[in-house]
């Protein structure tokens, strides 16, 4: 059987597509059938942090037309893409970046699976670019019409998804399957270079794009209102890469401003800094009001961490399954985030709440059974 993959979340390293994708493809194809071949594509070539993943059974096809519109992603997507899966014959194909070509079924009728990671230009469309939402809204119903199976990445997202569109397609329920991302075996950890703050052994973390979505500046601003009341905060370090749409206050965390105010900000940490990161922050914070999931929450997860996080449905569901975890009810409000920031600035209060975190069922997000989830789906359209 020729699988054909959609493999562009590979282009940019350490998104949380790419992450995702990478892990779980890794782990189908050493599950998988020997005969099966799989043929992976994309407009640009895939960063070389993912270039293991090309392998005996396995051919990496950039498309090389000359136009500049197949440079395009949609625009390779839509135009290009189902002509060179019926060149290459291929029998299903793999969507992994939310959408199929428009009309698939029409011009290429092959089984297909389609990935969907969230709803947020439904859900928050004003923490997208404006574009992008566009977009996603013009494509996205095609999409899961032509989609024979629509891997969610939550049950969230699921439910999401019928509640949006199960009026207008027919069998959407049994056409949707529930894949988690799971936890990787965390590398080597190691101190980021040059590395200083005032106590590397009580501290707080948060880790994400700098983007709307993520409502680091309501965190911010809880944690400046609480210096006031106690000037000996832990550090609050957020670890990630600047994203957009960002604020004077969010600019200043972005360029490092913020030292000052015992704040400080990592950009795009390797991962054996991040996980380093995580092992020895007191308490992770994670203050979202939207996600697809929540990978950070694993990671933190993982080292036995205290976290308090956004009360959303989507860290709700994670959530349960886990120990230590506090939810703030209202993710906007700094007063809420505050009084978290102030009760864990007392060590003695981090060891009462984390001595009893044991995380037993971590093993439910493993990419591995996932994997195995993915390779059935497929083995249904072998002939």
């Amino acid at each position: 059987m020729n699988i054909g993959v959609d493999v562009r979340p590979l282009i940019y390293p350490g998104t949380g597509n790419a992450n995702f994708l990478f892990y779980l493809l890794k782990e189908v194809l050493n599950s998988s059938p020997k005969h099966w071949k799989w043929k992976l594509y994309s407009h640009k070539s895939i960063h070389k942090e993912y270039e293991e993943i090309i392998r005996e059974n396995t051919e990496l096809h950039i498309h090389s037309c000359s136009s500049v519109r197949s440079t395009i992603g949609p625009v390779w997507l839509h135009l290009y893409l189902p002509n060179i899966l019926r060149k290459h014959k291929i029998d299903v194909f793999w969507s992994t970046l939310f959408l199929l070509p428009f009309d698939f079924k029409k011009r290429i009728n092959i089984p297909c699976l389609l990935n969907i990671h969230d709803l947020n230009a439904w859900m928050f469309p004003k923490t997208m670019k404006y574009w992008e939402n566009i977009y996603l809204k013009i494509f996205t119903k095609n999409s899961l019409k032509n989609a024979d199976t629509i891997l969610c990445l939550s049950y969230t997202t699921q439910n999401l998804l019928l509640k949006h569109f199960q009026e207008d397609i027919t069998n959407l329920q049994k056409k949707l399957e529930v894949v988690y991302p799971g936890i990787i075996k965390p590398p080597k950890t190691k101190k980021p270079l040059y590395f200083s703050i005032p106590n590397e052994y009580h501290f707080y973390l948060a880790v994400g794009t700098i983007e709307p979505r993520k409502n680091f500046e309501t965190l911010i601003k809880s944690y400046l209102d609480a210096q006031k009341e106690f000037s000996y905060l832990p550090s609050l370090i957020i670890a990630g890469k600047p994203g957009w749409k960002m604020t004077p206050l969010l600019q200043k965390l972005c360029n490092n401003e913020l030292k000052s105010n015992n704040i400080f900000f990592f950009s795009s940490p390797k991962l054996e800094e991040l996980y380093w990161l995580y092992k020895n922050c007191s308490v992770f914070f994670y203050p979202s009001v939207y996600e697809g999931f929540g990978l950070q929450i694993l990671e933190a997860a993982y080292f036995k961490k205290i976290q308090i996080l956004s009360k959303i449905q989507i860290f709700e569901e994670i959530g349960k399954h886990l120990e230590g975890i506090f939810f703030i009810e209202d993710p906007m409000d700094t007063l809420l985030w505050k009084e978290k920031i102030l009760f864990f600035s007392e060590k003695r209060n981090v060891v009462k709440y984390s001595k009893h975190i044991k995380n037993k069922n971590l093993s439910l997000f493993d990419y591995n059974s996932s994997a195995i989830k993915i390779i059935q789906l497929l083995s249904k359209y072998e002939t």
